[in-house]
């Protein structure tokens, strides 16, 4: 496989998920793009795994039974060996009440169930690449390009032009100048390669990130 087809090569990533089956198509898909991958079916053996072994990034399941997937991140964060590692939580598109905890908990990314694998593989790759997501912090390879986004309200009144820093199939993180209306539709017209694209979307939360601010945009297609 060339570097190209194989984005994760040599990389190594922990999934740590109590369902078998998930486990495993994540797995496949993250073994074929490249990467050395672990797998633990609930918190403690995953904690036991980190004890002897250190993962480049970890895909972690919230709803676990047990010590479900907050008291992993609590674990993590408390032990100096593990407290760097970038975590991916996995958890339901509309489960916007953890966004706000993954934020102040200095979560990477989210994956949002019923995953896209490729939409898996490339989080996975540009997290690696240093992208926090969450955090407002693009890749290494994306500082200094991000593309330039227009925001207006329903009757066309242009809002502001931002930055996008994160985009997934059903949302989209904003930088802007100044903040935005929440829970207020917007329509999003996205700088792509192939064109603009313009979408709706409701602004779910807002983030201060120092002289900006950053809006969590739930997306549809206009």
């Amino acid at each position: 496989m060339t570097s190209a087809s194989a984005p994760l090569q040599n990389r190594r990533i922990l999934i740590i998920d109590d369902q078998p089956s998930i486990r495993g198509v994540l797995q496949v898909a993250l073994e074929e793009a490249g990467a050395d991958v672990w797998t633990a079916g609930d918190g403690p053996s995953a904690l036991v795994i980190l004890e002897s072994a250190l993962p480049d990034l970890i895909l972690l399941d919230l709803v676990m039974p047990g010590m479900d997937g907050w008291e992993v991140v609590r674990r993590l964060k408390s032990n100096h060996r593990t407290s760097h590692l970038p975590v991916v939580l996995e958890t339901s598109a509309q489960d916007y009440s953890s966004y706000a905890a993954a934020r102040k908990e200095g979560i990477a990314a989210f994956l949002s169930k019923p995953f896209r694998l490729n939409e898996v593989i490339e989080t996975c790759r540009r997290v690696l690449d240093g992208a926090r997501p969450m955090q407002g912090k693009p890749s290494r390879e994306e500082e200094g390009s991000a593309p330039d986004v227009q925001v207006r309200d329903l009757l066309g009144n242009l809002m502001g032009v931002g930055k996008l820093v994160d985009l997934a199939p059903r949302g989209a993180q904003i930088e802007m100048e100044k903040p935005l209306a929440q829970s207020t539709p917007y329509t999003v017209t996205l700088a792509e390669t192939s064109g603009p694209r313009v979408v709706t979307g409701d602004v779910r939360w807002v983030r201060k990130v120092g002289d900006n601010f950053h809006h969590g945009f739930s997306l549809r297609e206009k």
